[in-house]
């Protein structure tokens, strides 16, 4: 998978943290979400990600932090690696490996942005409401998002959703390989004025650089 998927997957956390208020449709949801995301200029998000691999039944968990902002501009820090975009260039750069990549940022059909799914989703996607359910004392408002073409990659996408502090919980993606990936936000500050620097990568010395633009 190139660095880029990964970076605006973890950015379907920021698109996902919206009112709710009082909708009582998936579509009044998706209209609240796109309401509230116009207002976010930058977040920052503590995030644990769960990963599940159906066929092999291999489980992993990392935590990690997304500092973000618009106009396709993200940091995502996991315990192993950096990614990082300015909207025009991906650095990612592995900890063990000693090795940044350098790609083109682009999207595709894999790629999940807020600047690009709020757009997407009432043409692309059937949103069905699918009620609520409460985790760790919260009560929160659950919809699912089924891609209309059989042959996308992610299959479905869940939310849960804070219809008190209108923040999101949870999210949880299924893609075409079956692989069942689960983010648990922990924290998230909004329109704290995020420095641009944050997002241009300044490369480590003594490290590999493999350039794929």
């Amino acid at each position: 998978m190139k660095s880029r998927r990964l970076t605006v997957a973890l950015c379907w956390i920021v698109l996902m943290s919206v009112s709710v208020g009082a909708a009582e449709t998936a579509e009044e949801v998706l209209e609240n979400m796109r309401e509230t995301y116009e207002s976010i200029e930058d977040a920052k998000i503590r995030f644990t990600q769960r990963v599940r691999f159906s066929l092999a039944n291999i489980e992993q968990e990392v935590r990690g932090q997304l500092t973000m902002k618009r106009e396709n501009r993200y940091r995502v820090e996991l315990e192993d690696r950096t990614i990082v975009t300015d909207g025009k260039t991906v650095w990612s750069y592995s900890r063990p490996n000693n090795q940044v990549l350098i790609d083109d940022f682009a999207m595709d059909d894999r790629s999940f942005s807020p600047e690009n799914i709020l757009v997407q989703a009432p043409s692309e996607f059937v949103p069905t409401l699918l009620g609520q359910e409460r985790i760790r004392d919260v009560e929160f408002t659950v919809i699912k998002l089924v891609p209309r073409d059989e042959q996308a990659f992610m299959q479905s996408m869940k939310v849960w959703v804070d219809p008190d502090s209108w923040l999101m919980g949870k999210v949880e993606l299924v893609d075409a390989n079956g692989k069942e990936t689960t983010y648990v936000v922990e924290e998230i500050r909004i329109n704290t004025d995020v420095d641009d620097k944050l997002f241009r990568f300044r490369i480590p010395d003594g490290v590999d650089v493999v350039d794929l633009r």
